[in-house]
C-alpha cells in the first residue's frame, strides 16, 4: 500500500489502474473470446462476461490497494454469493430458476476470478507468474480442439498471453514503489511499451518462419498416424458410419448434428432412424406441405480453423435454447422473443408439430421448423416405446414461403419450378437492404478476403449486375450450380466422395476452391458453404443452417414424416426485410435423401388433451384401493400454467391409471410417499370437469375440482439415487482403463488446495482450542497458571493487542488492562511469583487465577463483539507473528 496523502494515493491508484488493471481486463477479454469460440455452450454475450470479470477485478484491486482485510472480504463475498443463490432458488417457476441459476453461476464465477486476480495483483509480489500460468493453461485448453495443426493458429492464440506475461514482468518492479510520471516520463514509458510489444511480435514472426517447415513435417506425420489409426481402430459403428466424416457426432445420448462443420474429402452417412414428426402444415387443398427441420445456425466462419461454427454474439438469433429433458411431463417452455428476433412480419404463421425422438437421436435436441418459440413435453404411447424414447410438441413462427417444395433446388423435380417462381415473384418486392440495421447487415455479409476468397467473390460478382434485386442474386447463384456443358449434361453433381486429397495439409478452403473451379462435385456442405460465400460477396445476408431435409413419402399417414440419419443436411438461409430468414437449398438433387433406407413405420398415437396436470408430491398411498393424496402448488389448468400462493392437498383416484417411472411403464406399487410426480387427467365426456372461470383466482377454482381427481397418467420423477446409479452405470469402466482427464486433475488439485487453505485458516482457532483444553486438564493450580498465561498471551495477541518489545508485566500494565480491563496485571504478579520467586500459593491465588481465566474471553467479547472476535482467529498472518520470538525474555525479576 502506498503511503502518502489521500490525493497522492488516489493518483497512484489511477496510474496502476491504467498500467496494470486495464491490460489485465484486455487479456481477460481476449481469453474469454477464445473460450467462447471453442465452447459455444457458454451461451451468453462476450461483452457481459467481460463486464462481470472487470467489475470483480476493479473492485478487488481498489479495496486491497486501500488495505482491506482479505479474510473479511472473501468471507463477505462468500456470504453475498450464498444469499444471491438462495434468492434465485426462491424465484417462482422451475424453469426460471434453472436458467437464472445457469447465468448466475457463469457470471459469479467470472466475477470471483476477477476478484482473485485483483487480490493477487495487489498483495502477491510475483502475481504475474500465477496469472500468466493460469491464462496460458486456459488458452491452451481453448485451442486444444482445433481441427488443423497450424503454427500460425497456435501463435495467434499464444501471442497475447505471452505479451501480457512479459509486460507484467517488465512492469512489476516499477509498480512495487511509488511511480513518478510527468509528461516526459509518460511519453518515454509509452514508447518503451510499444517498442516492447513490437519486439515480441517480431520474435513470433521470426519463430513462425523458422519453424514452419518443421511443423509441416509434424503435421504430415500426425496425419499419417491418423490414417494408420483408421485401419487399426476405426471410429465406424455397426452400419459403417464414421462421425469424423459425417454431419453428426456420436455421444452417449445418441447422434447430434455438429456445432462446427467443414468440407472434407468424403461424407459418411447412416441409415438409422432419427425421429418422426406430425407436422400440421398443409396446402389449401389439404395436401401436406413439408418444411425443413432446423437444428443449428452456424452463423460465423472461422478462416483460421476453416470451419462454419455457432456464435453466441450473433445479432437477433432466433434459435431457442432449452433442454427438453429438463422439462417435466406436459410442462412447456415458451420464449416469445424468438418471434421478435425472427425479424419478420409478412406471410408468417404459427406451425405446430409433434416430434418423437428415437434412441439414436441426441435427447437434448430441439428439432422443428425455423424459429421455434415454444416446446411442451408429451408422453410416448406404450406400444411405441421400443422405437421412440421421448416426445414433445413445438410451435414455430414460420414463413409460408419456407415450404420444402420452394426450398428444393429444382433439379430435384421440374414440377416444382412453378411453385418456386411464385415465391420469387413475391420476394422481388424487396429491392435492397438500405434500411436494414447496419450491424446486422455487416455481420451476415462478412467474409474473409485474399487468395481463394477473392476468387470466389470475383466469380459471384460476374454472375449478376449491380442493380439486381436480392432474390435475383440468389437465383443467379442457384443457376450457377444448375449449369450444363455443351453436351447438355450437368456440370455440378452430388457425391458423397468429393475426392481424396493427396496432401493432408491441403486446407478445406482449397477443397471448396476445387469444388467451384475444378471438380464440380460435392455434398451438401460444399453447396451450402460455396453459396454462402458467393451470396455474402454479393451483399446478401446469408447464414449456414443445419438440420434435416423433410421428405414426403407417405400416402397413408398424411402429415407424418420420418427422418433418417441420411437426411441430415446443410443449406443456406437468406434474409429478406419483412419476410425474415428463408431457406434456399442450393444442393443438386440427392436421391439418397429422397428415398428412405427402409419403409416408414406406423406413426405413434398422439396423446389425448389433458384438462389438468398437477406437479406435486405423494403424501399417503393406498396400494389396495390404488388411491393416494397429493400435495401441490403448481398445476396446468386447460393448458395454462399456474403457480399458486399456497399448497393444496387433494385425493387422487388412480385405479385406472397408467403409471410411468423414468418414462417407462411400471405399476402403482412403485409409488412411495414423498415421491415427486406429475399427475395427468385427460378431457373425457364421462368426467365432471370444471371449466375455467374468468376473473376467479386459481386458488378458488381448485376448490371446484372433483374429489377425488381421476388420474389417467402418473409420471414418477426419477429419484436422485437412481440418477446416480444410472450415471454410474453409463460411466463404469474397468479399473485398469480408468484415466483422469485434465479437467478432473485440475478439479482434484483445486479441491486439495481449497482443503489446505481451509485447514490453514482454521489453524489459529485450533490452537486456541488446544490451549483451552490444556487449561481444563491442568492437575494443579501452578500448572493451570502456566497454561492460563500462555492462553492469555495468545488470545490478547489475536484480539489485536500484539506484544512488541514489552515484558509480559509491562504488556499487561500498559496495553492489555487499559484497553480491556481484564485483570491481567494482577494475574501476572501471581504468575511471576509462582514461577521465578519459588513462591507458594497464597490464600485467594487459586480463585484469582480462575477468575482471570474466565474474564479473558468476556473482556475481549465485550470490547469487540462476537463476530469480530471470531474473525480475528482467521487472521493467519497475525497468528504467525505470535510464534516469532520477542526481543526481551519473559523473566521480570527486577520488577518483582
Amino acid at each position: 500500500m502506498i503511503v502518502g496523502s489521500k490525493s497522492d494515493r488516489l493518483q497512484q491508484l489511477l496510474i496502476r489502474l491504467a498500467v496494470v488493471v486495464l491490460p489485465t481486463i484486455v487479456i481477460g477479454y481476449i481469453t474469454l473470446r477464445f473460450l467462447n469460440f471453442s465452447y459455444t455452450s457458454l451461451n451468453t454475450g462476450l461483452f457481459s462476461q467481460t463486464i462481470y470479470f472487470s467489475f470483480g477485478l476493479l473492485a478487488a484491486y481498489v479495496l486491497y490497494y486501500y488495505g482491506a482485510r482479505w479474510v473479511v472480504t472473501f468471507f463477505l463475498l462468500w456470504i453475498a454469493y450464498w444469499l444471491f443463490d438462495k434468492a434465485i432458488n426462491r424465484l417462482p417457476g422451475e424453469f426460471d430458476v434453472f436458467y437464472t441459476t445457469a447465468r448466475f453461476q457463469l457470471y459469479s464465477t467470472l466475477f470471483i476470478f476477477g476478484w482473485v486476480f485483483g487480490f493477487l495483483l495487489v498483495r502477491v509480489k510475483w502475481a504475474y507468474i500465477i496469472l500468466f500460468a493460469v491464462l496460458s493453461i486456459v488458452t491452451l485448453v481453448s485451442i486444444s480442439d482445433t481441427i488443423d495443426l497450424s503454427l500460425s493458429y497456435i501463435l495467434v492464440h499464444i501471442f497475447p498471453v505471452t505479451v501480457y506475461g512479459l509486460y507484467m514482468y517488465f512492469l512489476s518492479p516499477l509498480v512495487a514503489e511509488r511511480i513518478e510520471l510527468d509528461k516526459k516520463k509518460s511519453v518515454k514509458f509509452l514508447l518503451r511499451v510499444v517498442l516492447f510489444v513490437m519486439l515480441v511480435a517480431l520474435a513470433f514472426v521470426i519463430a513462425e518462419s523458422l519453424l514452419k517447415g518443421n511443423v509441416k513435417a509434424v503435421e504430415k506425420e500426425l496425419a499419417a498416424r491418423g490414417a494408420k489409426g483408421d485401419k487399426d481402430g476405426s471410429k465406424k459403428d455397426k452400419d459403417n458410419y464414421d462421425d469424423r466424416d459425417g454431419l453428426m457426432d456420436k455421444t452417449d445420448d445418441g447422434y447430434r448434428l455438429k456445432d462446427t462443420m467443414r468440407v472434407t474429402s468424403k461424407m459418411s452417412q447412416s441409415d438409422k432412424l432419427m425421429f418422426c414428426s406430425k407436422l400440421d402444415n398443409y396446402f389449401p387443398d389439404g395436401s401436406p406441405a413439408p418444411i425443413y427441420f432446423v437444428y443449428h445456425y452456424l452463423t460465423r466462419y472461422d478462416p483460421i480453423k476453416e470451419t462454419f461454427t455457432r456464435d453466441i454474439n450473433v445479432p437477433s438469433l432466433d434459435e431457442i435454447t432449452v433442454d427438453p429433458t429438463a422439462l417435466p411431463m406436459y410442462y412447456s417452455y415458451t420464449d416469445t422473443s424468438m418471434i421478435r428476433k425472427s425479424m419478420a412480419s409478412k406471410l408468417r404463421k404459427v406451425v405446430e408439430a409433434q416430434v418423437y425422438l428415437s434412441e439414436n437421436t441426441w435427447k437434448h435436441s430441439v428439432l422443428g421448423p425455423a424459429s421455434v418459440f415454444s416446446i411442451q413435453t408429451i408422453p410416448v404411447e406404450k406400444d411405441f416405446q421400443k422405437t421412440f424414447i421421448q416426445g414433445y410438441k413445438i410451435a414455430s413462427f414460420t414463413s409460408e414461403l419456407n415450404n420444402a417444395y420452394f426450398v428444393y433446388n429444382i433439379s430435384a423435380s421440374p414440377t416444382l419450378e412453378p411453385l418456386q417462381e411464385q415465391r420469387h415473384d413475391e420476394l422481388r418486392s424487396v429491392r435492397s437492404y438500405e434500411k436494414l440495421d447496419q450491424e446486422f447487415f455487416d455481420y451476415y455479409t462478412k467474409m474473409p478476403t485474399g487468395g481463394i476468397y477473392d476468387s470466389i467473390s470475383k466469380l459471384a460478382l460476374n454472375l449478376t449486375s449491380k442493380g439486381s434485386k436480392p432474390v435475383d442474386k440468389v437465383i443467379a447463384v442457384r443457376d450457377f450450380f444448375l449449369k450444363r456443358n455443351e453436351n447438355g449434361k450437368r456440370i455440378f453433381r452430388y457425391t458423397l466422395k468429393a475426392g481424396a486429397v493427396d496432401d493432408p495439409n491441403i486446407p478445406s478452403s482449397k477443397m471448396l476452391y476445387n469444388f467451384l473451379f475444378k471438380t464440380h462435385a460435392g455434398y451438401c456442405t460444399y453447396y451450402a458453404g460455396a453459396s454462402l460465400f458467393m451470396l455474402r460477396a454479393l451483399g446478401v445476408p446469408t447464414r449456414f443452417t443445419t438440420g434435416f431435409a423433410t421428405i414426403n413419402r407417405s400416402d397413408k399417414n398424411k402429415g407424418w414424416y420420418w427422418f433418417y440419419a441420411s437426411q441430415a443436411h446443410a443449406w443456406t438461409q437468406v434474409y429478406f426485410p419483412g419476410y425474415g430468414w428463408l431457406d434456399f437449398d442450393m444442393t443438386i438433387g440427392n436421391e439418397d435423401q429422397q428415398s428412405a433406407p427402409k419403409p416408414d413405420g406406423t406413426p405413434p398415437l398422439p396423446p389425448p388433451e389433458p384438462w389438468l396436470v398437477i406437479n406435486g408430491k405423494a403424501e399417503n398411498v393406498n396400494t389396495s384401493s390404488k388411491s393416494l393424496t397429493v400435495s401441490f402448488d403448481q398445476l396446468i389448468y386447460f393448458n395454462t400454467p399456474h403457480q399458486m400462493s399456497r399448497s393444496f392437498t387433494r385425493p387422487v383416484d388412480a385405479s385406472l391409471c397408467r403409471v410411468l417411472y423414468d418414462k417407462r411403464d411400471t405399476t402403482f406399487a412403485a409409488i412411495q410417499p414423498g415421491d415427486s410426480m406429475i399427475i395427468v387427467s385427460y378431457k373425457d365426456e364421462a368426467k365432471k370437469i370444471p371449466m375455467p372461470r374468468a376473473g376467479v383466482s386459481i386458488e378458488n377454482q381448485v376448490n371446484d375440482f372433483p374429489s377425488p381427481i381421476i388420474a389417467d397418467e402418473i409420471h414418477i420423477r426419477v429419484k436422485e439415487k437412481d440418477k446416480k446409479k444410472e450415471g454410474a452405470g453409463k460411466k463404469a469402466k474397468p479399473a485398469e482403463e480408468k484415466k483422469m482427464s485434465w479437467q478432473e486433475v485440475i478439479w482434484l488439485a483445486g479441491k486439495v488446495l481449497i482443503g489446505l487453505l481451509i485447514f490453514v485458516l482454521l489453524l489459529p482457532l485450533l490452537y486456541l482450542l488446544y490451549c483451552l483444553l490444556r487449561i481444563s486438564m491442568a492437575g494443579n493450580s501452578t500448572t493451570k497458571a502456566n497454561h492460563v498465561y500462555r492462553a492469555a498471551l495468545y488470545r490478547f495477541h489475536m484480539a489485536g493487542l500484539e506484544r512488541e518489545d514489552e515484558t509480559p508485566l509491562e504488556y499487561a500494565q500498559h496495553k492489555v488492562d487499559p484497553t480491556l480491563s481484564a485483570g491481567f496485571e494482577e494475574f501476572m504478579r501471581i504468575y511471576l511469583r509462582l514461577k521465578y520467586a519459588n513462591g507458594n500459593l497464597r490464600d485467594g491465588d487459586g480463585e484469582a487465577i480462575n477468575r482471570f481465566a474466565k474474564n479473558i474471553g468476556s473482556s475481549i467479547r465485550k470490547k469487540m463483539g462476537i463476530p469480530k472476535m471470531i474473525l480475528n482467529y482467521l487472521n493467519v498472518l497475525r497468528a504467525s507473528r505470535y510464534i516469532q520470538p520477542t526481543p526481551k525474555a519473559d523473566y521480570e525479576n527486577q520488577l518483582l
